[in-house]
């Protein structure tokens, strides 16, 4: 058998197993029926809440501080530009993105045979982490996408005189797509994405997303209020993803302050038992 024909088999044996794992996923999405909440959720975790105070502070912002806001803090130049620049690419998503896909591939790839039950649990776990990362930042980025091109709002360099609201519905172009800011949405979901997987880190990795998201209005991209409601949608599309897991036992688990928190709160070396084990797995036997 040829190069290519071994390679060949190769890719049709990993395609099968990506097919394989995955139905298996959906198997167990579908036999764990969602679960009603027996705790109501924290306020700021709250998806409906946090929508809906999301909607209400952009729409405050539309009227009394986007007509202030045009022109005010714009105009970054030189170093100053290049950092925000750079810093605003991060709610692009993309890293995110790559490192979860590649954990699900991974995850997907690997063949549960021989593995204990406890690894092979855990390993079920990670994937599903993995795909709530891709679901909810891909997901909320794409959602808003078809917002903001269905609404059309002007972005701030695209208006005309004095104006700060001006719609040009399914418009379908970037200086007509302003509201909700999309690199604020994934920067949103991003963050929360991880706060919710490491709530140590909760109030710094909020913080650095909103950093990112204010980014779009330093360099003139976006008014205020489209910043806001981006970063809200973003946060509210990943809670209702975690709350629909944590429903189901996956992932997440509701304390009794109705807070969410991952499963492997108090099995912090569950993550690390699996890759020991894969690793162990994958050494050649010991002469």
């Amino acid at each position: 058998m040829g190069t290519s024909e071994t390679l060949i088999g190769l890719l049709r044996a990993f395609i099968r197993r990506l097919v394989d794992s995955g139905r298996h996923g959906v198997a167990i999405l579908a036999h764990r029926r969602a679960r009603r909440a027996a705790i109501v959720a924290a306020r700021d975790e709250n998806p409906s809440f946090v929508l809906a105070t999301t909607l209400a502070a952009a729409l405050a912002a539309i009227a009394f501080v986007d007509p202030h806001a045009r022109g005010l803090v714009g105009g970054a130049t030189g170093a100053w530009r290049g950092f925000l620049k750079t810093l605003t690419s991060y709610g692009e998503g993309v890293e995110i993105l790559i490192v979860s896909f590649a954990i699900l591939v991974l995850c997907l790839a690997v063949s549960p045979a021989g593995l204990a039950r406890r690894v092979r649990a855990g390993l079920v776990e990670i994937g599903f982490a993995a795909a709530f990362a891709v679901v909810s930042v891909a997901g909320s980025g794409l959602a808003a996408s078809a917002i903001k091109n269905a609404l059309g709002r002007a972005r701030p360099e695209h208006l005309g005189g004095t104006a700060v609201f001006e719609l040009h519905p399914l418009s379908f172009t970037a200086k007509f797509a302003a509201f909700p800011s999309g690199h604020s949405t994934t920067a949103g979901a991003s963050a929360m994405v991880l706060a919710l997987l490491f709530p140590a880190l909760r109030r710094p990795i909020l913080m650095a997303g909103a950093a990112v998201a204010v980014s779009r209005i330093l360099l003139d991209a976006h008014f205020p209020a489209d910043v806001i409601a981006g970063f809200g949608f973003g946060a509210a599309f990943t809670l209702t993803a975690a709350h629909a897991l944590a429903r189901r036992n996956l992932v997440f688990r509701q304390r009794r302050d109705g807070r969410l928190e991952p499963k492997a709160a108090d099995r912090p070396a569950n993550w690390p038992e699996v890759l020991a084990a894969l690793i162990d797995r994958a050494s050649p036997p010991k002469a």
